[in-house]
């Protein structure tokens, strides 16, 4: 007869000898409640089978990090409810257009109004080019040198606020003269 060990016993197992025998028996036991959570989120069976997916990957690489406070089913639901809710948000902030609704007319203009890295580079150096020699070698200093602000504090020998403050006017002062769209 088989012997059925606790998620505890299989959880400290695990982590002791990153056994996939032992990671099976943890997959074939909760597999099915993962994927009804995020079917219950998603609402769609193919994400819902990726996500599962997605979880359980997590669930390898972190379960080091199972401190045991909760019981593991709380710690796994816990893991799969703010996996599924992440999933939904980023679905949110991307921005989806069918190609059957959009026309080719609307596709040329779109691609005419987005400006190449060069337009881009150059509308840059034109904006940068309009304003005084201090603000340019600063804005540059931190964006082009990739220069934290305490760092260029440090390098003009002023406090952080004071160096905010430059930085703030001078992203301001380009802003104003930036070309229009």
């Amino acid at each position: 007869m088989k012997k059925i060990y606790s998620d505890e016993a299989l959880v400290a197992t695990f982590i002791r000898t990153h056994s996939n025998q032992v990671f099976a028996e943890l997959y074939r036991r909760y597999r099915p409640k993962v994927y009804q959570t995020c079917f219950r989120y998603l609402d769609d069976p193919d994400d819902a089978d990726d996500q599962t997916q997605e979880i359980f990957s997590k669930v390898f690489a972190k379960l080091d990090t199972f401190r045991g406070e909760a019981k593991f089913s709380t710690w796994l639901f816990a893991l799969s409810r703010f996996h599924c809710l992440s999933v939904l948000d980023s679905q949110k902030r991307r921005t989806q257009v069918s190609l059957d609704l959009v026309d080719e007319d609307q596709v040329a203009h779109i691609d005419s109004d987005e400006l190449s890295l060069d337009e881009r580079w150059q509308q840059a150096e034109t904006t940068l080019g309009k304003l005084s020699h201090s603000d340019q070698d600063l804005l540059r200093r931190r964006y082009l040198g990739n220069k934290d602000v305490a760092t260029l504090a440090g390098e003009d020998s002023v406090s952080l606020s004071a160096m905010k403050m430059r930085l703030k006017r001078a992203r301001d002062l380009a802003q104003s003269y930036r070309q229009p769209d």
